[in-house]
């Protein structure tokens, strides 16, 4: 039997027969994520933070985020803070759809204008095909397309409600490309999938008084370095993976796919033909005002979300019922929060003086001892500003011989 095959506790034993020391899990915990992917052995756990008030569009959120980093949380709980001091975000979202491409060879008895006038009558009939789509207020939009070197490129716009919309959209594509295969002048598919172009995108934009972040020269350093990061690519990176702590946090806990999110940032960063930075800050009528449009291609339905009660844990600390549009603006307002946190370190005090004396509890909590004794130990790292593995077993050591 393959192992893909197994059980997923046989293919545990399998594992430990070869020496491999696993951790132990919850044989419910294990049965349910083996519903999820192929060759489970086991589960890779992350703690679920909160923040405490992030205000948008003038109602206030407790926002899970699932984060391994110690500074991230605690950044964005500091940006929501300031934020809440200043009225909170303002944000909306432009969710129209995602776009899916079709692209088909085609020969010289193919006439775009045929094409053209049977678009109406496909969309119907491929709506009828997916009515459900439709009843939960989406379905297929817009067809478009262009021929070049014998090959015909579709552009289809799908909005797949209030689902992220991935396997739907590519359901539709495969279900079209198949009626179009029979049309004159086609003679075959090549690929029918969906695109993760940032289609649809989610602004947040706030405006602080200058003594909210310390004063005008801070506000000022902070509008320079924004500056840097539209025209120095090295701090735009490092810009834009600050901002993304934040996104990916929150899209990990509500269970919806980073990877397409931080691909389609890739791509939003670059549309004026170089790599910039996702947010801009700028002094504006005695104020410093943040801004920050990120695709969000997301659901509050669908996938796994529904499956794993992890996922659901986190979506009850939104109170209710929550659209896919208004999720994309506490996330984009999240990744405002870390960005203004992480500009406003550099501006200041520096980043690496807050993120180490963060990271120490990660030392700390590697020590062989006592809780009590890692609380004392983790106060001596922040004393003494001293945060490595060597120092705490030292400081640990120490504090034994000083107990005897």
């Amino acid at each position: 039997m393959k192992f893909y095959q197994l059980k997923p506790e046989e293919r545990r034993s399998l594992l430990a027969q070869e020496g491999i020391d696993l951790a132990p899990i919850d044989p419910e915990a294990l049965h349910s994520l083996n519903l999820l992917i192929e060759n489970v052995v086991g589960q890779v756990r992350l703690p679920l933070g909160l923040v405490e008030k992030l205000i948008v569009n003038g109602q206030s959120y407790w926002v899970p985020m699932a984060i391994e980093e110690p500074s991230v949380v605690a950044a964005a709980n500091h940006g929501a803070h300031i934020f809440a001091q200043n009225g909170g975000v303002q944000a909306v979202s432009h969710r129209q759809g995602i776009y899916g491409q079709i692209v088909l060879k085609v020969n010289a008895d193919f006439e775009a204008k045929q094409l053209t006038e049977k678009i109406p009558a496909l969309i119907t009939t491929t709506n009828q095909e997916f009515a459900s789509l439709i009843r939960h207020g989406g379905g297929l939009r817009s067809i478009e397309f262009k021929v070049k070197d014998d090959l015909l490129y579709l552009k289809v716009l799908v909005h797949p409600a209030e689902a992220m919309g991935a396997n739907k959209t590519n359901s539709i594509l495969e279900y079209l490309s198949k009626l179009l295969v029979e049309e004159k002048g086609i003679q075959e598919k090549l690929f029918a999938i969906l695109s993760n172009y940032p289609s649809q995108r989610t602004t947040a934009k706030v405006a602080l008084d200058f003594a909210s972040v310390g004063g005008r020269k801070n506000a000022e350093r902070i509008a320079l370095l924004s500056q840097i990061a539209h025209n120095n690519v090295y701090r735009a990176v490092t810009n834009n993976k600050g901002i993304m702590n934040g996104v990916d946090a929150v899209l990990v806990a509500t269970g919806n796919d980073y990877r397409a999110i931080e691909a389609a940032c890739g791509v939003l960063a670059s549309q004026n033909g170089r790599y910039e930075s996702l947010s801009t800050w700028k002094i504006d009528k005695e104020q410093l005002v943040g801004e920050l449009t990120l695709p969000m291609m997301i659901g509050t339905v669908g996938g796994s979300i529904k499956a794993r009660k992890d996922i659901q844990q986190a979506f009850s600390f939104f109170k209710g019922k929550i659209s896919s549009a208004r999720l994309g603006e506490i996330i984009t307002a999240i990744g405002l929060a870390n960005n203004l946190t992480a500009m406003l370190a550099i501006a200041t005090t520096g980043i690496q003086a807050g993120h180490m004396k963060l990271q120490a509890r990660n030392t700390v909590a590697s020590l062989d001892a006592t809780d009590t004794e890692k609380k004392l130990v983790l106060k001596e790292l922040i004393k003494h500003k001293k945060y490595s593995q060597t120092f705490a077993q030292k400081m640990l050591i120490k504090l034994r011989k000083e107990e005897k």
